[in-house]
């Protein structure tokens, strides 16, 4: 796994160059770009991965075959402290439409990068030292959900532009235990006790790449 996510950051870092107005990026050049990996392989892996975590976290996930995969990272439940799963895709216009249109029905809180501040898992300053971006924990949480401290994202050449157009879509998150216990971290993540175990699931939406996240602690 963590050989197909090095390889899938390598590959929308090089979609991201090729078109630094990320808005306009060129689906022919995508597909040039997937035919010179075993994008199939990497699909297949995406869907057995998904399969690790129970369907009611995942079932929001885009289906590979609707979209261009760009990149994909995933820690096996009870694999890592956090345990996460991100996807980014490349859509085309009108899928974006649709799929824009289901989030602002489904989304049970709406965010965005730009906000004074957000309700953020695993919280820690030092992330956004030399991002383009530098998010900030609210010190005040009433009415929130949580959201991901979105390090997947930061990691990537992301323009600035993608998080000013950028929303974020808070599809669910709830407090309790959602995995066994063995594979829940017993650390908290830095929010307030009563969110020592929960989920957050979402997508971001930006131009035309779609980003989409799950953390289970």
């Amino acid at each position: 796994m963590k050989l197909i996510k090095k390889f899938l950051q390598t590959f929308i870092f090089v979609v991201l160059l090729a078109y630094p107005s990320y808005a306009q990026i060129d689906m022919e050049k995508i597909k040039e770009l997937h035919a010179q990996i075993d994008i199939e392989k990497i699909k297949e892996l995406y869907k057995e991965e998904l399969l690790l975590y129970p369907n009611m976290l995942t079932d929001h996930f885009l289906d590979p075959e609707k979209a261009n995969l760009v990149y994909f990272g995933l820690n096996a439940p009870g694999a890592a402290n956090l345990n996460a799963v991100n996807a980014i895709f490349i859509c085309d216009s009108t899928l974006l439409t649709t799929i824009e249109e289901k989030m602002i029905n489904e989304a049970v809180a709406i965010y965005h990068f730009t906000d004074s501040c957000l309700m953020i898992v695993d919280y820690d300053t030092s992330i956004y030292d030399t991002t383009v971006i530098k998010l900030k924990q609210c010190n005040n949480f009433n009415g929130m959900l949580p959201v991901p401290n979105f390090e997947f994202c930061l990691e990537l050449p992301l323009p600035i532009e993608f998080y000013k157009k950028a929303t974020i879509y808070v599809l669910g998150a709830e407090r309790g235990k959602f995995l066994d216990e063995d594979l829940l971290w017993s650390r908290g993540v830095k929010l307030p006790d009563e969110w020592k175990n929960g989920y957050t699931k979402g997508v971001v939406i930006s131009g035309n790449i779609v980003a989409y996240w799950l953390e289970v602690w």
